[in-house]
């Protein structure tokens, strides 16, 4: 009996894989909305200081004359990191992806050469997630990163970023989105 349940187990583990198979770029074409908070990553920062809240717009969308998507983000937070405060910080970002001979991997269009102070950014499809990430390094040899996981989930996508700077994470989000309606485009 222990024989046949191990072969029983070993075919579902040699066929695993089939089963979990990465997604499609097309699986995360959509709009989505929603809002999260920034993580504590600094131990030394106040206990008592709250979350700062942030509002995202995510836009994954293919991309016209390429093989590839364009992924545009908005994030807004409020100013001073006071939900009181009437005035908000909004950024807005675009990039163009285009597929690679790997499946399920991207290279941004305008990536450059890291060594000569240009940023360069690829995406990664692995099961579930859209990953981005951008490295650069500045003069002296240090280096940033930004790490995006965008994973989908049955209400829409969570989103999670990380930003490292000479190996310290110092800034996290953690965001759950909802899957929207496109806007309409004039």
């Amino acid at each position: 009996m222990r024989a046949i349940m191990l072969a029983v187990g070993l075919v579902f583990a040699a066929t695993a894989p089939v089963w979990a198979a990465d997604r499609k770029i097309e699986d995360f074409y959509g709009r989505y909305l929603g809002q999260g908070t920034e993580l504590r990553v600094d131990p030394g920062a106040p206990l008592g200081r709250p979350a700062q809240k942030r509002m995202s717009e995510v836009i994954i969308e293919p991309a016209k004359g390429e093989d590839g998507f364009i992924i545009s983000w908005s994030t807004l937070r409020s100013k001073k990191g006071n939900e009181n405060v009437a005035e908000a910080d909004v950024k807005t970002y675009h990039q163009t992806f285009r597929a690679t001979p790997n499946p399920g991997v991207f290279t941004d269009i305008t990536s450059g050469d890291p060594l000569k102070g240009a940023a360069t950014s690829w995406a990664r499809i692995h099961d579930k997630t859209l990953s981005i990430v951008m490295v650069q390094l500045d003069p002296d040899g240090g280096y940033f990163v930004t790490h995006y996981d965008r994973t989908l989930t049955a209400k829409g996508m969570d989103v999670r970023f990380t930003r490292i700077e000479n190996s310290k994470i110092v800034r996290a989000v953690q965001l759950s989105l909802a899957k929207g309606s496109m806007p309409l485009r004039h």
